[in-house]
């Protein structure tokens, strides 16, 4: 991950489109939502962060958190590149290579389709850090999405069936557990029926799955 920022700025006051300016705007009216995927504190995976230690010559335990690597410590959406331009065969898109988020004119008000690129845009800085680290948003997202959807442990043993990956795969998408329950988490949020945010049919597919939403 190239942490970058120097030239944001610039193309943000004079070479961003008003669709491009919208769509950044936009991002940062999501970033709460993409909090644990940063270990942010109040987060599920911070508490993954969470360590004892006691001081020499105290018999006190103290908790402290580790600080997560700079990739995510100092974490900014200032790294990317956003565009709003045509794609062809795609609502968006995000690409590793140059660290770009796209999403096509038509797709601009879908909230969907920017949450689904956005967390590609999360998982790519996750897995460009130790596995452990995707293991832990993993853990911290199953523990919680399994209190309140009723069969995920269902959902997921089909989702990693090789019928599911491979179909999914030859319409352009690279999509793990760990993307499936993150846009579980993010349907519950916004109040969308399951598979919403995951796109690819997923929302017919899963009718039949229910969660509690608490958050309302």
């Amino acid at each position: 991950m190239k942490m970058d920022d120097s030239w944001h700025m610039e193309w943000y006051l004079n070479r961003a489109t008003s669709d491009e300016k919208r769509l950044i705007n936009k991002i940062y009216e999501f970033e709460h939502f993409f909090e644990d995927m940063t270990f942010q504190e109040g987060t599920s995976t911070y508490e993954l962060l969470q360590c004892k230690s006691k001081p020499k010559d105290s018999d006190e335990w103290i908790r402290d958190a580790v600080e997560p690597p700079d990739e995510l410590h100092f974490f900014s959406y200032t790294f990317f590149h956003f565009k709003v331009e045509p794609l062809e065969g795609c609502a968006g898109m995000f690409n590793h290579e140059d660290q770009t988020l796209t999403v096509i004119p038509e797709e601009l008000e879908n909230d969907r389709t920017i949450l689904h690129e956005m967390i590609h845009m999360h998982e790519f800085v996750i897995n460009d850090l130790p596995m452990y680290f995707h293991d832990m948003v993993y853990w911290a997202l199953y523990k919680d999405l399994k209190k309140t959807i009723l069969g995920l442990d269902d959902i997921i043993t089909a989702h990693a069936h090789l019928l599911t990956g491979s179909s999914i795969y030859s319409s352009g998408g690279v999509h793990d557990v760990l993307f499936l329950l993150k846009s579980f988490d993010l349907d519950i949020r916004k109040g969308y029926p399951l598979g919403t945010v995951f796109a690819y049919d997923r929302e017919e597919e899963l009718k039949g799955y229910s969660y509690k939403n608490d958050n309302n």
